[in-house]
């Protein structure tokens, strides 16, 4: 039951936040959506037995709607705004606060099964198709797929600032929680002193790009061609900045 409150919170949240930005924007005529979206959320929690003592809010009699939006329209996209906010406040003292993901430990996790994952997919039903890791490009598809479960806004691939005379792209960046994730899969010419290089450069771009506060390094090698995978790890931490916090992981170890 609270897990389903809590669904409804990060909506209203979501409803508040997109509903404020359209109406700051002049993008009045959205309203409508936002109303449906409102009456929808206090209908499941009223079916729950929650505030049955707040009604929905009705729409705009055709007549008085107008194209951009007429003057009721806009009063009716402010009263969305209010109303959503105190459903949201007495939603949040039932439920209390969100406990907010740690972005860390989860990717740590994530890193950790990685190679169990990757085993398993070869696992089929009558030898069925399934998703061979075979180098970077397929260790990013599988991970991009599993971070989906944890992180709503995750960018492949984005432009960093230019950087000795250069510009590089970043495997994923979650942009809300602004962390960088650079992807490397060891192979026959590229293992300890290869990947740490690389991995170097990385570090001094990542120091200029705007939305990135912690660089997160995973190294896929299954073939264990690192020799000293927790000194590499180690070496590699100790570079983080006051500006740049570096977390490397090496698995399987």
């Amino acid at each position: 039951m609270n897990n389903l409150l809590a669904v409804y919170l990060k909506d209203l949240e979501e409803l508040v936040q997109s509903s404020e930005m359209d109406y700051g924007a002049s993008k009045y005529f959205s309203y409508n959506f936002y109303l449906n979206q409102y009456n929808e959320i206090l209908i499941e929690l009223q079916k729950m037995g929650h505030f049955t003592d707040k009604e929905y809010i009705l729409e705009v009699p055709i007549n008085q709607r107008a194209k951009g939006g007429s003057a009721r329209e806009i009063e009716k996209h402010k009263e969305i705004i209010i109303k959503s906010k105190q459903l949201y406040t007495r939603l949040l003292q039932l439920v209390g606060p969100l406990e907010e993901i740690n972005v860390i430990k989860t990717l740590e996790n994530i890193f950790g099964r990685f190679h169990k994952i990757v085993r398993q997919l070869r696992i089929r039903h009558s030898n069925r198709a399934t998703l061979e890791v075979e180098d970077e490009y397929d260790v990013q598809d599988l991970l991009h797929a599993l971070f989906q479960l944890y992180f709503e806004d995750i960018r492949p691939e984005e432009w960093t600032p230019s950087y000795a005379g250069g510009s590089r792209r970043i495997d994923f960046l979650l942009k809300k929680e602004k962390v960088v994730i650079e992807v490397k899969k060891t192979r026959r010419n590229l293992s300890d002193k290869e990947v740490g290089e690389q991995l170097l450069i990385d570090i001094s771009t990542y120091e200029v790009h705007p939305d990135c506060e912690h660089l997160i390094c995973f190294v896929y090698d299954p073939e264990g061609r690192i020799g000293n995978p927790i000194g590499l790890e180690s070496d590699l931490n100790k570079k983080s900045t006051d500006d740049l916090k570096v977390n490397v992981y090496i698995f399987p170890k």
